[in-house]
């Protein structure tokens, strides 16, 4: 998620019967009415490149429909759909660090819009929250929270520890690291990985014209759809298997023995013994 929130929301995995109506009604009966729907067309075919833009009466009302509604089934979705939603400055470039921590031990009554109410109460810097889905759009146990100051994250790794009222168990908190093959590597639509998940471009027009031109290769190719975050974010691995580093340590150090001693010069009287007409 960018640095700051904004009224318009980006809503992908659509199916082609789902139009403005539609998804105007879905959010409606949700209980978080927006105000309009801009649906996005392969320019190339003509038809429904399967996401949408929505925009709501401010940016307030855009972040709390995106936390509370996300992973959740779409109402007459035939057969059952989830709202896939991300803010439609995901990938904006931003200049602000953010710091993220891992929540683990999470049940299944736990959603987005919880776990960001549970440390945004807390710590006025906390952007958003993520809990990770699988493909059944059930909880996977964890999530992410994500603050603008370094400062609250450490605080919240300490203080937020074991805290019970996020759910039925007490939370699991540790520090979150950005995943080596997110770090690594560049797919064909230009974003990077790590924290950020920037998409490089250099700006963002705000008008809809300019905004929607400008992902006009996404639409040839028929989709745009932001990385999640939880895509590219893992708790670091904490405990050392202390038995296995020391085996490889041993059978590494065998091995350089080994290569020293064959690489030894002959000692002089065995060269000497071998030759002619050597009296030793």
């Amino acid at each position: 998620m960018s640095s700051s929130p904004t009224p318009t929301l980006w809503m992908g995995d659509l199916e082609p019967y789902m139009d403005e109506f539609f998804i105007m009604q879905a959010f409606d009966q949700m209980g978080e009415p927006a105000n309009q729907v801009k649906l996005i067309k392969n320019k190339l075919t003509g038809l429904p490149a399967g996401y949408c833009f929505v925009d709501f009466a401010d940016a307030e009302s855009s972040h709390r429909a995106m936390l509370r509604l996300n992973g959740k089934i779409i109402p007459n979705s035939q057969p059952p759909k989830r709202f896939k939603l991300n803010s439609s400055s995901h990938g904006k470039e931003s200049t602000s660090p953010e710091f993220s921590l891992f929540i683990g031990e999470l049940t299944d009554d736990v959603d987005d819009y919880i776990l960001y109410s549970a440390f945004a109460k807390r710590y006025p810097t906390c952007r958003s929250a993520k809990v990770v889905l699988g493909s059944d759009g059930r909880s996977r146990g964890y999530g992410f929270v994500r603050f603008s100051e370094e400062t609250e994250q450490q605080k919240a790794l300490i203080e937020m520890q074991h805290v019970t009222g996020i759910g039925r168990r007490p939370v699991r908190v540790s520090l979150a690291t950005p995943k080596r093959s997110h770090l690594d590597a560049v797919s064909y639509s230009g974003y990077y990985g790590g924290y950020g998940h920037y998409y490089d471009t250099g700006y963002y027009p705000s008008d809809y014209h300019n905004y929607y031109s400008y992902y006009a290769h996404y639409q040839q190719q028929g989709h745009y759809d932001p990385v999640g975050e939880e895509d590219a974010l893992e708790e670091p691995e904490l405990g050392i298997d202390v038995d296995k580093y020391n085996k490889e340590y041993m059978e590494q150090s065998e091995e350089i023995f080994s290569a020293m001693e064959d690489s030894r010069w002959n000692p002089i009287d065995s060269v000497e013994s071998k030759i002619p007409g050597s009296d030793r």
